[in-house]
């Protein structure tokens, strides 16, 4: 519980904003992929788009930054894991935490937006939320094996920035797979998009409830639920096989 307070103390230590930052980055993005995708390309045509962009992007923001800001979480604290005896696995969960209270918050606001705005959405919303527990095992496991292969391999964090721009790009948050003309007659290169990107079924899977009004397919649950649970084990057997690595490392 230390190491979270800590965690997020520093992540919005001297911010005047706060957590208010959770929300101005979704929603400039927003109003870019708006912009650009549906009033100048009007490539788009989604009723109420800026919503559907803004249910997208809460779990990929939430996503990013709890597997990115993981990477350093072990290499940034090397006096504290020196000093003290616990858990190192632990530090990169604290990153995930932190990222949970940004998630509830967001949540909250895109999810109150949406009810009001559209009304379908008022008897579905709560199936995204057991959705959230898979989503966070699978950012969980991710941060703990990205947190000690940083530890060890300095270039896997450069590696993961360089990695998350094309990878927003292939989620569809901002559009969905049957909108892009490309896919015509190509739908192998649809079932790559939607099943090799393990990030996608958790995109439309929470987004169907608190945008469409629809309840998640059956396929995209078990999906999640399976992914999330392979995040953990990964992240187990890398934590158990790295951890004295990681401490001869540091």
């Amino acid at each position: 519980m230390n190491i979270f307070r800590r965690e997020l103390y520093g992540k919005y230590r001297g911010s005047v904003l706060g957590l208010m930052w959770t929300l101005i980055n979704p929603l400039a993005l927003m109003a870019v992929y708006t912009l650009v995708f549906s009033v100048l390309l009007k490539a788009f045509q989604i009723e109420h788009y800026p919503l559907f962009v803004l249910s997208g992007l809460l779990t990929w923001v939430f996503f990013q930054s709890a597997v990115q800001m993981s990477c350093s979480s072990l290499f940034s604290q090397t006096t504290l894991v020196k000093q003290v005896h616990f858990p190192r696995q632990m530090l990169p969960l604290a990153v995930v935490a932190t990222n949970v209270v940004t998630l509830a918050a967001m949540l909250i606001v895109v999810v109150g937006v949406n009810l009001i705005f559209i009304p379908d959405t008022r008897t579905t919303f709560w199936a995204a939320l057991p959705l959230l527990v898979p989503l966070v095992a699978l950012a969980s496991g991710l941060a703990v094996v990205f947190g000690y292969l940083t530890v060890v391999y300095r270039d896997v964090e450069h590696l993961m920035n360089t990695i998350f721009l094309p990878w927003f790009f292939l989620t569809p948050v901002f559009y969905t797979l049957d909108q892009l003309p490309g896919l015509e007659g190509r739908e192998w290169v649809a079932d790559v998009l939607y099943y090799v990107n393990f990030v996608t079924p958790f995109v439309e899977a929470i987004r169907d409830p608190i945008f469409f009004g629809e309840l998640p397919a059956l396929g995209d649950i078990l999906y999640c639920v399976v992914a999330g649970l392979a995040s953990l084990v990964l992240g187990v057997l890398v934590a158990r096989r790295m951890d004295d690595q990681v401490a001869a490392t540091l």
